[in-house]
């Protein structure tokens, strides 16, 4: 195996994978444990009377964290040629690390190492660094199969999600322009503009309800009631979205794990390289474990049944 496959097998299974190797988890593991130190690191810079401490230790850590992971960026584009590509397989090297470079993780890898060149080569405000520092935290979706699902889950939706959002957005506009005109003479100092009208609404349509702006008419608060009563069917559409989307995800991967245990089950009892064979079907999946092994004992069961039916049918 050539040193570059050595290097995309370390940098693109995930540490739970079954066929992960003993070098993959290793590196994998070590930039969780990475990504974690650098978020608490960037909480701690906060506080004065810790950064005032340790600020240089702070610094230090930064530009070797930095360091690594300008590594990481690099070595990923150079394996990138090496990704699988079933729509295209013949698409030219060049070609592949273009994709991967506009790919969303590559983007959140390049923002993950931006703040800190951005800082050193361009005057910007470090309070605008540090909110990008937080997408490092991102990183971490691609370590963990269950982010990688409600991922996937997202990708899938985004036009449902989209229509929904879209639809949401329209009725705060309407929302924010009625209230506007219902209470602006009242209190002209609150319900400046129908912008400054799109909080209220938001807060109202959401259903948080802070307090800090309200309507004082009567016609006011009949519409505010009317839209807090609204705003709790429909923003409750894209969480209603996804988690229909999320049930259909996870029933299509027992799906698989049963079409696999029943082919297996069709060539007789199940043997110690099936059991492990399944083992490895049911990480892929993300399934639990007791869940794996209810569905296994079932298709068993109703294997034999089904057998012992048909011994009855050929004795008869």
């Amino acid at each position: 195996m050539s040193f570059q496959r050595h290097v995309y097998h370390a940098l693109h299974t995930p540490p739970s994978s079954p066929v992960g190797t003993g070098s993959a988890r290793l590196v994998n593991m070590l930039l969780i444990v990475l990504i974690i130190a650098n978020v608490v690191a960037m909480m701690l810079e906060t506080v004065p009377a810790l950064y005032q401490q340790w600020h240089v230790e702070l610094a230090m850590f930064e530009v070797v964290s930095v360091a690594i992971f300008s590594i990481e960026y690099l070595l990923r584009i150079w394996v990138a040629p090496l990704i699988p590509h079933p729509k295209n397989p013949d698409e030219p090297r060049w070609e592949r690390r273009i994709d991967y470079l506009l790919s969303p993780m590559a983007l959140i890898d390049l923002l993950a190492i931006l703040p800190f060149y951005l800082g050193s080569l361009v005057n910007i405000d470090l309070r605008v660094l540090r909110l990008l520092r937080v997408v490092r935290m991102i990183k971490l979706g691609r370590y963990s199969r269950s982010m990688q699902t409600i991922f996937t889950v997202i990708r899938k939706e985004a036009r449902t999600l989209l229509a929904a959002t879209s639809m949401l957005l329209i009725l705060m506009v309407i929302a924010a322009t009625i209230i506007f005109y219902l209470e602006h003479h009242a209190q002209p100092d609150v319900f400046t503009s129908i912008p400054a009208s799109l909080w209220w609404a938001l807060v109202t349509l959401t259903t948080v309800g802070y307090g800090d702006v309200v309507p004082v008419t009567a016609l006011g608060k009949v519409f505010g009631g009317f839209i807090t009563l609204l705003g709790v069917g429909l923003y409750a559409l894209p969480a209603g979205i996804l988690s229909s989307s999320f049930t259909a995800h996870m029933q299509q991967r027992r799906a698989r794990f049963q079409d696999t245990v029943k082919t297996i089950i069709a060539d007789g009892a199940i043997s110690e390289h099936d059991a492990h064979h399944l083992e490895r079907v049911r990480e892929l999946l993300d399934l639990d474990e007791e869940e794996a092994e209810l569905i296994i004992r079932l298709l068993q069961h109703h294997h034999r049944n089904h057998d012992d039916s048909q011994s009855d049918t050929s004795m008869e």
